[in-house]
This record gives C-alpha cells, structure tokens and sequence, in this order.
C-alpha cells in the first residue's frame, strides 16, 4: 500500500503543469531605473520632472522599491512591492500588471489596461541609473 501511494504521488508531481510558475525570464530588472517619459492619453506641464520617480528591482527576491521624491505620483505610491509573473510581464499583488522589456540601459513598462478602453494606455520609460 505505501508503494501504491508513493508512486502515486511521484506520477501526481511528474503531472504537474509548470507553465503557471510565476518566472519572469529576464534578470536584466535587476538595478536601478530613473523614470524618463510617461507616455499616455493625459497632458503633462512642459517642466514635470519625471526622474523624481525612481525604481529599484531586486530579481533575487521578486521584489520592487517605489521611490517618488517629489510630490507627484507617476507610477506607483513609494514603497515596496512583491511581484511574480511569467516570461516579459509583471504582475502584482494590487492586481495591475506590466508588460516589460530591457534593451541596453532602458527599461520600458506598458500597463496592461482593459482592452475595451482605448484612452488608459499607459508606457513608462526609464533609464538605468
């Protein structure tokens, strides 16, 4: 019997389906990223400082610091944030999520909106400091 269910439950974690693994497959998050340009369906003043707004992502432990030294808010309220997610996109426990790509020294986030509303697009460029 106790062979019975250990081979069980060896065919149970052999079907297991990986693919809903939160991975994000792109270590190159890692760091520290200055926030350059918002780019949306909104007006900005001609002097707004966006790289008041700084990123910090740390692969290691899936986790996200939000620094805003100003007194906007362009991304998301200062603090720390856990994020999981599968191949270039970010999800987070506030239930928004972010498609993502690294190229060089940029870090570009698009929020994934409601499809169904064509003016809440939103892309944040950033800068590796």
């Amino acid at each position: 019997m106790k062979r019975f269910l250990g081979l069980m439950m060896l065919v149970y974690l052999i079907s297991c389906d990986s693919d809903n693994d939160p991975v994000i497959q792109d270590t190159g998050l890692n760091g520290e990223w200055i926030l350059q340009e918002v780019s949306c369906f909104c007006a900005f003043d001609a002097n707004v400082d966006f790289s008041e707004t700084r990123l910090i992502f740390e692969t290691d432990t899936n986790t996200l610091t939000v620094i805003n030294e100003g007194t906007d808010r362009f991304f998301k309220e200062s603090g720390v944030y856990r994020y999981g997610g599968q191949n270039n996109v970010l999800d987070f426990t506030d239930n928004t999520s972010y498609q993502f790509e690294v190229a060089e020294n940029q870090l570009t986030l698009v929020y994934l909106d409601n499809p169904q509303i064509a003016d809440d697009e939103v892309v944040y460029s950033f800068r590796r400091s």
